[in-house]
Formats: structure tokens, sequence, C-alpha cells
């Protein structure tokens, strides 16, 4: 992959390919995001384990999907999930401030990757946003205003769950990490820059939340995403 080309045209180069039925368990599966991920996940052939809090409340059926209880900071509350599977997409998150900030992304990464340890899974998936950690392309108005007034609560806990990925053995785990810009509802559109790194070049500020679950998805495709991490923004 060329870093700073519209995603779109590898979409054409992975569809050719016939992607594979692959056995995913989803963390997150009930925010606006992590619902994208499981519909498309499905869509797309896969079989899908969606850990979740309360199971009751998922309304979503399939003959694919499997709910299994679970909180994501307690691995033993969901080890039995990771079983015989290939891959982990987590889309968790938390909202918090400055004056209460979250350690939430660096403990349930800690058992997510305790987990898949026991399970001898390597592949995971994960998002954060941009400009977690220092980059050349990161945008003034993000590192200065945006990420210390609004995000602040969040944003240090994202980066020590990417330093946490990163520092991690590249026999035991192939990790991918999608930074999205500002999340909003909306359809697919697949008009949208992929480049590695903390930011994106000459983009929008929003992406769709279904954009962003189509690029994690297609992620899985590809070992060219292998230990990276790649911004994502809508054009």
């Amino acid at each position: 992959m060329v870093p700073g080309v519209p995603h779109r045209k590898y979409k054409m180069a992975a569809e050719n390919t016939g992607p594979k039925q692959l056995k995913l368990v989803v963390f997150g599966g009930t925010g606006l995001t992590g619902k994208e991920i499981v519909k498309q996940a499905l869509e797309r052939g896969h079989l899908v384990t969606a850990v979740v809090r309360t199971p009751e409340k998922v309304e979503t059926r399939h003959p694919n999907l499997e709910l299994a209880k679970g909180d994501g900071c307690d691995v033993e509350s969901f080890i039995s999930a990771l079983e015989g599977k290939d891959a982990v997409i987590s889309a968790l998150g938390v909202v918090a401030s400055i004056f209460n900030p979250t350690t939430f992304y660096s403990e349930s990464m800690h058992a997510i990757l305790e987990g898949m340890k026991r399970c001898s899974m390597k592949k995971l998936v994960t998002m954060t946003a941009w400009c977690t950690q220092p980059g050349p392309n990161n945008k003034w108005l993000v590192d200065w205003i945006i990420n210390p007034l609004f995000l602040n609560g969040m944003i240090k806990d994202m980066g020590t769950m990417e330093r946490l990925l990163e520092g991690t053995d590249p026999e035991l785990l192939d990790y991918t990490i999608v930074r999205p810009c500002g999340l909003v509802n909306g359809e697919l559109t697949g008009n949208y820059k992929v480049e590695e790194g903390q930011c994106n070049t000459g983009t929008k500020y929003f992406i769709t939340r279904a954009d962003v679950a189509e690029f994690m998805l297609n992620t899985l495709e590809s070992n060219e995403y292998s230990r990276k991490g790649f911004a994502v923004a809508g054009l």
C-alpha cells in the first residue's frame, strides 16, 4: 500500500482476492461503531461472537452471530469466547473528561491480550483516534485545542494502550491500530483516505462509522497492515 492514497483503490484489490470466512470476536459491539462492525462482518459472511455486558439488550439476531456475556476488563469473564477464534476486533470506548480521566483503554487491552495469549490468538484490530501520540502530520487544532480541552481524559490512555501494543512480541501479536478522526453516523461511502501514522493530510475532520468499520474489517484481509497504525478520514 502507498500511504496517503484514497482507500477505495485498495478495496477493489481486496475484493479480487476473495476474503475467506473468519471467526471473529468483537468487543464493543453494542456501541455505534461496534454495531457497524458486527453488521458488516455478518454481511461478509464471517462468524461473529460479540462480547457484551448485557446480551439481552442486543436486538440483532443472525445465524452467524453469537452473544457472549463478558466484561472487557475481566479476562475470566470472556476467555471462553476467544477459544478457537481467528481474530479480535475491539471498538471499546468510554466517555471521560480532563477532570475524570480514564484508564479503561489500557486496562481492557491488558485483559484482551492476556486472553488472546492463553488461546494462542495473534490477530487484533483496535480503534483509537487521531493524534494520540506525537507525529509529523499532527494538526495544530487537534494537538492544542481538541485533544487537550475535549478529549484529554481519553487520549492519554489511548496512547498508553497503543504503546502497550507496540511493545509486544511480533511473534505473538499481529495488531493493527485504526485512528479515525471525528466519528459521525452515516452510510458507507468508501470515500476516505488511509495513511500510516497519527493523522491524515488533505482530508475532512470527520468520517462515518460505517467507513471506519469497513476499513477495520479490510485490515484482516491483508498483511500490509501488520503491526502498524493508520489514520483514516473522509474525503
